[in-house]
């Protein structure tokens, strides 16, 4: 499957369960398609094209009643399989004709998936491979101006850290030599690297108590997680997020934070993370929308000035692949190595 002939084809994450709730429907966008999330009447999600076939006014912009989405505008509702079920003013009461195409909709791992449904169905990704053991977690949300591409080289970008969130994460002048392994996965690609102590940033300092291994990975269509685990092989901290390409340029990010449940309440744990990793997400939003936008600044003269593309260093483990996953769905002429860097 080619995601950049049909990313509807793959299942995306567009809320959170907790976020949709039975009342007020849900604007979102994906891939430049507005859409309206809601619940039926039995709590199932459903979504619709943002858009009442009556006079084309948002239906988010609306409620929810009887488990059916309601138009703002003259109060036409719509069932989760399109159906028109009351056309107020109309002797009929709506013709229960299918007069929007739905998504197909699932609830699963605490998030609402969608997709095509006019398209083969892809299986269903498993966020939670990696977590099999008692653990805490909460999640966050953010929206930032780049490309799926930019944003996940960024967040699985170890050698950033030292400069962007220097002193958070890690410290330039604290580096440390590591053993990086890339191999491919069946749906994407991934770093794992060994030989790493505790990183010099206040985050690790606080959060770890010892460095067994680590990995960065991304799987198609749009995720990407990092992963620490601690001398004993235990979970330490897993960031899993979700990049969805909303309108032209900008991405929906939904971020799920797991970490091992111990002596600390997780909800004073959650009060702690959330406003030390909200400097790191607005550092990196930072930097990433500047590229970005340096991207369409030299867009037709990057030959002028320059290399007309970006250059990979031999310390970029994951960015390459990632654009041939994106570019091609699959990976080609892959060889798996394994590399000495100082990190």
């Amino acid at each position: 499957m080619n995601p950049t002939e049909q990313p509807l084809a793959y299942w995306w994450p567009l809320a959170t369960s907790h976020q949709l709730g039975t009342r007020r429907p849900l604007a979102r966008v994906l891939h430049g398609r507005p859409l309206v999330l809601f619940r039926e009447s039995d709590g199932r999600p459903a979504a619709l094209p943002d858009r009442c076939p009556h006079r084309f006014a948002p239906l988010s912009a609306g409620c929810v009643r009887d488990g059916a989405v309601e138009c703002p505008y003259h109060g036409w509702r719509f069932d989760g399989a399109g159906q028109c079920i009351r056309a107020p003013g109309s002797l009929d009461q709506g013709s229960t004709a299918r007069l929007l195409q739905p998504l197909q909709t699932l609830e699963a791992h605490g998030l609402i998936w969608v997709r095509d449904s006019m398209l083969p169905t892809p299986p269903l990704p498993n966020p939670n491979g990696a977590v099999q053991e008692d653990v805490d977690q909460f999640w966050m949300h953010d929206q930032v101006r780049c490309s799926l591409q930019e944003a996940a080289e960024n967040f699985l970008d170890a050698f950033h850290t030292h400069f962007v969130h220097a002193g958070w994460i890690r410290r330039d002048d604290r580096r440390q030599r590591v053993i990086a392994d890339i191999r491919a996965l069946e749906d994407g690609i991934e770093a794992r690297y060994s030989e790493e102590g505790k990183q010099a940033g206040l985050i690790s300092r606080l959060f770890e108590g010892s460095r067994g291994e680590s990995f960065g990975r991304f799987r198609l269509p749009g995720l990407a997680e990092i992963e620490y685990r601690d001398a004993r092989g235990r979970l330490t901290l897993l960031i899993s997020a979700w990049l969805i390409p909303a309108e032209a340029g900008q991405l929906q990010v939904i971020a799920r934070i797991v970490s091992r449940r111990g002596w600390l309440p997780g909800w004073l744990k959650q009060a702690v993370m959330r406003p030390l990793l909200g400097v790191v997400l607005r550092q990196d939003k930072r930097i990433l929308e500047a590229v970005s936008a340096q991207h369409q600044r030299f867009a037709d003269c990057a030959g002028h000035w320059g290399p007309a593309q970006m250059l990979d260093g031999r310390q970029d483990l994951l960015g390459p692949w990632i654009r041939q996953l994106l570019l091609h769905g699959k990976l080609r002429d892959f060889t798996g190595k394994r590399l000495e860097l100082e990190l």
